[in-house]
């Protein structure tokens, strides 16, 4: 059985030793981040972790970057399917739209007055809008990980850890697709 031995601060921050990267080493790499600068074909890329470089070339940039902003099609999914896409690409960027909880007192308050002098239809559509709570947009990823009450813990970007209630889903973009639930 092996020990465990303290990492050095060295070994926590960094994932290889360059000094030991040889031709035909195998390699992988997973970050997310922001573009914060861009001249001609060379982009400027800030990892969430801080680190900065420099990607020279739209050809690199399309092959390996997904942009969770960017849709050239779009599909309309029932929102079962859209939930299956969205814990399929699990790692990868993507923009999602859902509804957050309504604030209860704030829909007692608004309803309090009663139907008035609005329509039967007005009302309905008042009632129904409130109860439905309003549209929140986050850009980020996920791991696939979903707390005791089924909402899919979603790490915004520049915000960090958010919780994501897939039952509202109402769309999504994830590899250049925007998928819509149907009406």
């Amino acid at each position: 059985m092996a020990t465990a031995t303290k990492k050095t601060e060295e070994e926590t921050t960094t994932r290889c030793d360059a000094q030991h990267i040889a031709i035909g080493s195998v390699w992988s790499r997973h970050s997310y981040g922001t573009v914060v600068g861009r001249v001609g074909q060379r982009f400027t890329l800030r990892s969430d972790d801080g680190f900065e470089w420099d990607v020279d070339g739209d050809n690199i940039m399309e092959a390996q970057f997904s942009f969770a902003d960017q849709h050239t099609q779009e599909i309309l999914e029932s929102r079962s399917s859209i939930n299956e896409i969205i814990m399929a690409n699990r790692g990868i960027a993507m923009t999602i739209c859902f509804k957050k909880k309504p604030n209860m007192k704030e829909v007692a308050k608004a309803l309090k007055g009663g139907q008035g002098s609005l329509s039967d239809r007005a009302w309905n559509k008042q009632v129904k809008d409130l109860n439905e709570g309003e549209e929140r947009i986050m850009i980020g990823h996920h791991s696939g990980v979903v707390d005791e009450h089924q909402r899919l813990k979603f790490i915004e970007s520049g915000k960090g850890p958010r919780l994501v209630d897939t039952r509202t889903t109402q769309w999504v973009v994830v590899d250049r697709t925007r998928y819509v639930v149907k009406s």
